[in-house]
């Protein structure tokens, strides 16, 4: 907020460590959005490995035929990050990008916005 407040060039991304714990950082996140600013997260998976292995996302993955850390990407999209991923797996990736075709339905954002935090 103070970056934002005093830079002559106003930021216009931010990257973040995004912890389910600490409620998928959506203070940070309803400030970018009300800010123009666009909220980029990294280690949604590894800062999350508790909940990739919860009930309700394996449940939800099983549901949705695929894996419960797409599931965390594609949530990720729908609340307004931009889901950073990495790896030198070409199948790793081709699944990573397989979450722009799919589509949660505003119950499971809901329950996986509130599973941790």
């Amino acid at each position: 907020e103070i970056l934002h407040k005093d830079a002559k060039v106003q930021p216009h991304f931010v990257q973040n460590r995004c912890f389910a714990a600490s409620g998928w950082d959506r203070a940070v996140r309803q400030f970018c959005k009300a800010n123009g600013i666009v909220y980029q997260a990294f280690s949604l998976l590894t800062a999350n490995r508790q909940v990739l292995a919860s009930q309700y996302l394996v449940t939800l993955a099983e549901r949705y035929d695929c894996s419960p850390a797409q599931l965390i990407f594609r949530f990720s999209i729908d609340v307004g990050m931009l889901p950073l991923t990495g790896t030198t797996d070409a199948m790793h990736m081709k699944q990573d990008l397989q979450v722009l075709d799919m589509r949660l339905q505003p119950d499971e954002i809901e329950a996986i916005e509130a599973i941790a935090g």
